[in-house]
């Protein structure tokens, strides 16, 4: 099991580990009927890293992956690409010189694209936010896609024509001038901790993936397109951070 440590604060991109595991993926089978899909995930690129604890975000709940640089006494490890699996994280990416079980190493990762997802993700939760916030059990979301070449929202329910995408917008630019928190908890349920975000005075949303502090952080968002399909009872709204 690897330890989240960007669980706990989307603004720290450097620390520390120490590595369990390294593996070369072109030892892995090439048998197709033997492969398992973390055998094909693994394949995709020619080592994967795994720590005790990791900065890195794994791509999941609709997050691209963290990118960035591990770097121990004998090399360092170009993070492409990062994903989890039955509680373990694995970096995968490109091995310079060595690394091995038990080393120290250095975590950095990519601010750039570290605060680029965050604030995406943390755009499309003031959407879902408002949207909750204004129309209730008449909209329940279905999903979010938060990768910023193709960020958007969707929900069981059709958004009434009253509200075209600029009013939208209108209504998601006052929630960003108002500079509102963005707050992260955990709530203990029977079996587990559940991680929630929630714009401070709108609904609490359950979500493991990083965010901003505040909404003034987001800058411009734009309602790129509110596509209504009656006759799946849904609501795809897409937009994006500027």
């Amino acid at each position: 099991m690897t330890e989240l440590a960007y669980f706990k604060d989307t603004y720290v991109v450097c620390g520390t580990g120490r590595v369990l595991e390294v593996l070369d993926t072109s030892a892995l089978t090439n048998d197709t009927a033997a492969m398992t899909p973390l055998t094909k995930a693994l394949q995709r690129h020619p080592h994967a890293v795994i720590l005790d604890a990791t900065l890195f975000y794994p791509q999941g709940g609709g997050q691209p992956t963290d990118t960035g640089r591990i770097t121990g006494p004998h090399g360092h490890f170009t993070v492409a690409h990062v994903f989890m699996d039955d509680k373990r994280v694995y970096h995968q990416g490109t091995l310079h010189g060595t690394l091995n079980e038990g080393d120290a190493v250095d975590l950095a990762v990519d601010e750039d694209v570290r605060m680029r997802n965050a604030r995406c993700h943390s755009a499309g939760h003031v959407i879902f936010s408002i949207v909750k916030q204004t129309w209730g059990d008449q909209m329940t979301e279905r999903k979010g896609h938060h990768f910023s070449d193709g960020a958007y929202v969707e929900f069981s329910g059709l958004l009434p024509d009253s509200h075209d995408k600029n009013a939208l917008e209108d209504m998601v630019a006052r929630v960003v001038a108002e500079d509102r928190r963005i707050l992260v908890s955990e709530e203990c349920t029977n079996d587990d901790v559940l991680r929630v975000v929630q714009v401070d005075g709108y609904v609490a949303n359950p979500c493991g993936g990083t965010h901003v502090r505040s909404t003034a952080e987001l800058g411009l968002v734009t309602i790129r397109k509110i596509a209504r399909r009656a006759g799946q009872n849904l609501t795809k709204i897409s937009y994006s951070v500027a």
